[in-house]
């Protein structure tokens, strides 16, 4: 097989699919942001000249309906071009012009392409669940120590079935019941292996304050357990497992001598250890096998930036998973509560950057998303459809943020417009437009910089 000492024939074609992924994906976003504003401009009136994925030269395109549709040569972005939108005296009185329209209908236009990327968002989800997709089940692993669950007698490998006379069966599930019940007690009916049937402990959950992903403080439920995962789901190829001989489906009993319930013991027992040989014991068709496995060897920054050694496997676990499936009304509400719950998390997530309580190192930018597509395709169909739907949601919500450039500075602008009676000056908007630019082309060579530290780290 032709091969070079840095390229293999196997090494381009995995590349050019990752690229290809990555394309589609992007593709799809900026089409969908791009056709908000063309659809609701010719909705009121605002003549379209182009709609284009990508910007610079010209590589395809035709005309139809007064409108050219272009695929431009740089995928990184898109346009819609609409009649008259300089604010001069002559576009102010051409009909069909975008400065001649009304101040809401320019208002609909500009908010539309962020809101189609997130009515995107709850298409994908709707689908996602009408098909049905694996969640983290009710099978508990690790039991802490002195916590509620412990005291009572809950054990690892128990299945909970109901909570408070309310059939559940989702980890979620059972963590939003948890969390909002601090001091309250909860009646669990369990499945036990060997038991003549379910069950039941009352279980009063202790109020701790814990760190959020955004690094604020809130006090929640807990009653100390965690879910049992153990089931490999994702071997990444190169990496340690791979070469060891892990394989997905394998099932993880323990480590050396140390039983795994999940990633808390797998660190202790594995990640813990860069570079020193361990024994998985893994199940694997029924059969028990002994494979070892060196940890490869990473420095890394802790939580307090101090530079700690770790052992990297290239594993991914689950827990017993449940299939969650709804008709299209269920579907489609599930899809609404997801999409408003990552909006919520993003938005949280920008307001923590701007702020500072999360660093700016974690801002990615089109090599990031091109890395993340590639995992996330060799993970499957589905997990990469909800990826684009995470990614549509986060466009549609920095598209908001009012930075002249964006559509949330013109957005800011017409809001302007509105309050004062006329638009801005001339003068206003190019001054507002330039710092916009700037803002925006230092944040993507922010972006490129963090991308190519993280590939050199």
């Amino acid at each position: 097989m032709l091969e070079t000492s840095l390229f293999t024939l196997d090494a381009l074609a995995g590349f050019g699919l990752k690229m290809l992924v990555f394309l589609a994906g992007l593709a799809a976003l900026i089409f969908v942001h791009e056709l908000g504003h063309f659809l609701v401009a010719r909705k009121v009136g605002v003549v379209v000249e182009k709609f284009s994925l990508g910007f610079g030269p010209k590589l395809l395109g035709f005309k139809s309906g007064g409108t050219e549709y272009l695929i431009s040569a740089i995928p990184l972005g898109g346009y819609v071009k609409m009649k008259g939108e300089d604010y001069d005296d002559a576009s102010l009185k051409e009909p069909g012009s975008f400065a001649g329209a009304p101040v809401l209908s320019r208002l609909a236009i500009a908010f539309a392409g962020p809101l189609f990327n997130i009515l995107f968002a709850v298409a994908i989800y709707c689908v996602v669940y009408m098909v049905g997709v694996e969640t983290l089940g009710l099978v508990t692993g690790a039991i802490k120590d002195k916590s509620p669950a412990q005291l009572v007698g809950l054990q690892a490998g128990d299945r909970i079935v109901e909570i408070g006379g309310q059939e559940v069966r989702f980890w979620d599930d059972l963590q939003k019941i948890v969390h909002n019940a601090p001091g309250q007690a909860l009646n669990f009916k369990v499945e036990r292996e060997g038991a003549p049937g379910p069950l039941n402990f009352t279980i009063t959950p202790v109020s701790e304050e814990v760190t959020t992903l955004f690094g604020d403080k809130k006090n929640v439920g807990l009653i100390g357990i965690s879910p049992l995962v153990t089931h490999v789901t994702f071997v990444k190829k190169g990496s340690a497992a791979d070469r060891a001989g892990l394989l997905e489906g394998d099932h993880l009993l323990a480590v050396d001598d140390q039983p795994i319930l999940g990633w808390a013991e797998l660190k202790t027992a594995a990640v813990d250890k860069p570079g020193q040989e361990v024994t998985f014991r893994v199940r694997r068709n029924g059969e028990e096998l002994l494979i070892p496995v060196t940890p490869e060897s990473k420095v890394v920054e802790d939580e307090k930036g101090n530079k700690v050694e770790i052992g990297l496997i290239g594993i991914g676990m689950s827990g017993e998973m449940v299939l969650e499936q709804y008709g299209v009304l269920g579907a489609l509400w599930r899809g609404l509560v997801e999409t408003g719950r990552l909006t919520y998390m993003i938005g949280v997530s920008l307001k923590s950057l701007i702020v500072g309580s999360i660093s700016a190192d974690t801002i990615g930018g089109p090599i990031l998303i091109f890395q993340v597509y590639g995992e996330y395709a060799e993970q499957g169909l589905s997990e990469l459809i909800r990826l684009t739907a995470l990614l549509s949601i986060n466009l549609g919500l920095l598209n908001l943020l009012p930075i002249p450039v964006l559509d949330g500075g013109h957005i800011l602008f017409f809001l302007i417009e509105m309050a004062k009676g006329r638009p801005l000056s001339e003068q206003s908007r190019e001054r507002a437009q330039q710092v916009g630019l700037f803002m925006l082309i230092s944040l993507m060579i922010f972006a490129f910089y963090n991308d190519i530290m993280r590939i050199i780290n």
